[in-house]
């Protein structure tokens, strides 16, 4: 990778995804609530829509398991994997995992191991989960019939992030100490760019779903807790 491309992913494009992420979720939850709200409209189809039935539909998704309960195992699969994924990137850029282990008696050595384990069973998991979503798209006909190209694109794009995440995990051993770094440097204006190819494409994919998230569907984790202001403004 040269240093002008190792630049622009690491030091040019996380600002620039930060600014389009913030200004496009502002922009998505203004639309929302500005938008006329007929009658007892809601955004998102949960049977109980207070508080607590949008919790269980979002950690559970019961509806979909109603109604397509192989979808409904893939799905959540999928999701509660995404979640610890985003859990152990928690921890990378911050520590704070390790603070709180160690003080429950975890040594070091133990919680990278732990890391290690859990990490690449997730991240196969994961990339599995994700494509078998993505084929099913193209396998069902009713599902292809009503799929445009932002159904197909943000879960290819999701999907790039996800491999590239497992070149790193499974290819040539990467310091995570550098990714650290790396963020610290970017809060103090001064990035200091790991030079690995695999991270600057795991980065590149990475913003480039960021900048994406608030224009697309995959912003249904915002829409569904949305949903209780409009139904109170209703």
């Amino acid at each position: 990778m040269t240093d002008t491309f190792a630049f622009f992913v690491g030091g040019v494009l996380p600002y620039a995804a930060a600014l389009a992420f913030v200004a496009g979720m502002a922009y998505r939850f203004y639309s929302w609530w500005a938008a006329p709200q007929p009658g007892k409209l809601t955004l998102f189809p949960a049977a109980d829509s207070t508080l607590r039935g949008v919790l269980a539909e979002t950690l559970f998704f019961p509806g979909l398991f109603r109604g397509d309960r192989s979808l409904w195992a893939f799905s959540w699969l999928f999701h509660a994997t995404l979640a610890l994924v985003f859990l152990g990137h928690v921890r990378v850029f911050t520590g704070l995992l390790d603070a709180v282990l160690m003080r429950m008696g975890w040594s070091s050595a133990g919680i990278d191991r732990m890391s290690a384990t859990v990490g690449g069973i997730a991240g196969i998991l994961l990339f599995a989960t994700g494509l078998v979503l993505l084929l099913r798209r193209f396998a069902l006909r009713r599902v292809r019939e009503i799929s445009g190209f932002p159904d197909i694109f943000a879960p290819l794009l999701l999907l790039a992030v996800i491999f590239t995440g497992d070149l790193m995990r499974f290819g040539a051993h990467f310091d995570l100490e550098q990714t650290r770094r790396w963020a610290a440097s970017l809060l103090v204006l001064q990035p200091v760019v790991p030079a690995d190819g695999f991270f600057l494409l795991h980065a590149l994919a990475a913003m480039l779903l960021i900048m994406y998230i608030p224009f697309s569907k995959i912003l249904h984790f915002g829409g569904i807790f949305f949903t209780q202001a409009l139904i109170k403004r209703s």
